[in-house]
């Protein structure tokens, strides 16, 4: 066990915790507040309550708002529902890190 233990406490002394706790944090960090950012400027652009959207798309009044209040993290198949109901295509796509700088 002591092998062990010097061997972790050799490679841990060439760890740079300073790079990694300065390097900067995405836009994207949060893909849920994203996420909650973009369903209600939508609604508020296309003028739709969330009375209104939750009867267009099928989901609930209350699952709505707790989405719209960061409570609730919608799942991709409720994703698709809202973007169906503002009449939107839901497209999700992996993109190299350099193109969102």
């Amino acid at each position: 066990m002591k092998d062990l233990q010097s061997y972790l406490d050799n490679a841990l002394k060439h760890v740079q915790l300073d790079a990694m706790i300065d390097a900067p944090i995405p836009e994207y960090y949060d893909i849920y507040e994203e996420l909650r950012r973009l369903i209600v400027e939508t609604r508020d652009h296309l003028d739709i309550t969330q009375t209104q959207l939750a009867e267009k798309s099928g989901i609930s009044l209350f699952d709505i708002s707790s989405i719209e209040s960061g409570n609730h993290h919608p799942s991709i198949a409720t994703l698709k529902k809202i973007a169906d109901a503002f009449g939107k295509r839901l497209v999700i796509d992996f993109t190299d890190r350099e193109d969102l700088e």
